[in-house]
């Protein structure tokens, strides 16, 4: 309970100030504080910034990349092939893998606004948005970590090798080379959070796990989505309160991270999940629309999120289908009398 309490003021604490100081890019206060709360156990402010400094550092080359070839889209979506293609090579482990998540997605995300026509101008809004979030969710953590100091440490997780083969670079580099440039020309940029689990689950070491992927983040974002939209209608109008807001998000985030904590060992995956699947539409969609609660973006979130996923969980039958078919023998044809 303990360690729970302390989860939550962090990210409930960086969620409150992101609304009262009105951060436009309040989704990397949600996505800095998750890590920081879940992932990081130090009171130091340095070492905290050293756990999103590859994210800050990836916003940043992103912005410059885009800038240098700003009149030459195909190019930016060249350079940024290349460099998954780099990051996969030597993602052969598993907690390689997850270090590697945030900071590709933020490639993604400025690559994207950066070449939309309506978003093109607010990126160095964005850039001082991604700067802000670092800053205040380290130092929230930290003063957090000095109030309620971590006492038991989580055992480091199990490092598993997770061998590299050329066929998994080519899954990666189409799954996201496809998505990607379908979103950077028809300029879709409410589905950018539908590239986070395209990327995690290209990089799946199976076609088998790749399909319990997707079909554990249909149940986790999803999931999400709808716990969000339950939360809009019977909440709606408490966020312009300050303490409300914050009583009921602290209860809400409480609650995942104890689902997520007591949940039995294959589970823990999709509830630890639920929770950045419900934060995101709940920061940037509740009571933020009007009369709306958020309503319409929480259930566009949602669409694009399935068609994306179940796309993704097609792909994968399919390629699990060719897998074993090869590997069954083939039937010996009789010899002739």
């Amino acid at each position: 309970m303990y360690e729970l309490t302390r989860k939550a003021l962090i990210i409930c604490i960086c969620l409150l100030l992101s609304k009262v100081m009105h951060l436009t890019a309040s989704v990397y206060v949600v996505l800095f504080s998750v890590v920081l709360a879940t992932a990081s156990f130090s009171s130091h402010i340095v070492h905290l910034l050293k756990v999103l400094a590859p994210s800050v550092f990836a916003t940043l080359v992103a912005v410059l990349i885009n800038n240098l070839f700003s009149e030459h889209p195909f190019i930016i979506w060249t350079v940024v092939l290349v460099y998954f293609d780099f990051v996969r090579r030597r993602a052969n482990t598993n907690l390689r893998i997850r270090m590697a998540t945030l900071p590709l997605f933020m490639i993604i995300f400025i690559t994207i606004y950066f070449n939309s026509s309506a978003y093109h101008a607010s990126i160095p809004v964005i850039l001082r948005g991604v700067i802000s979030a670092t800053f205040l969710s380290a130092v929230v953590a930290s003063a957090v970590n000095h109030l309620m100091p971590v006492r038991i440490k989580p055992p480091m997780p199990q490092i598993i090798e997770q061998p590299v083969t050329g066929a998994d670079r080519l899954k990666m580099l189409v799954l996201v080379g496809v998505g990607l440039a379908f979103i950077m020309i028809n300029e879709i940029t409410s589905a950018v959070f539908c590239l986070v689990p395209l990327v995690t689950s290209a990089m799946q070491p199976t076609h088998s796990t790749m399909k319990n992927h997707s079909r554990e983040k249909i149940l986790s974002q999803v999931g999400g989505c709808s716990l969000a939209i339950v939360v809009s209608v019977l909440w709606s109008g408490t966020e312009t309160n300050l303490f409300a807001y914050f009583v009921v998000s602290f209860l809400l985030i409480y609650l995942l991270l104890y689902w997520s904590h007591y949940a039995e060992p294959g589970d823990r995956a999709i509830h630890a999940d639920a929770l950045m699947g419900f934060l995101i539409p709940y920061q940037l969609y509740v009571a933020t629309n009007g009369d709306s609660y958020g309503l319409q973006s929480i259930f566009l979130r949602a669409f694009e999120l399935v068609v994306a996923l179940l796309l993704i969980y097609v792909v994968a039958h399919w390629l699990d289908h060719i897998e074993v078919t090869r590997k069954q023998p083939k039937p010996q044809k009789p010899l002739a009398s």
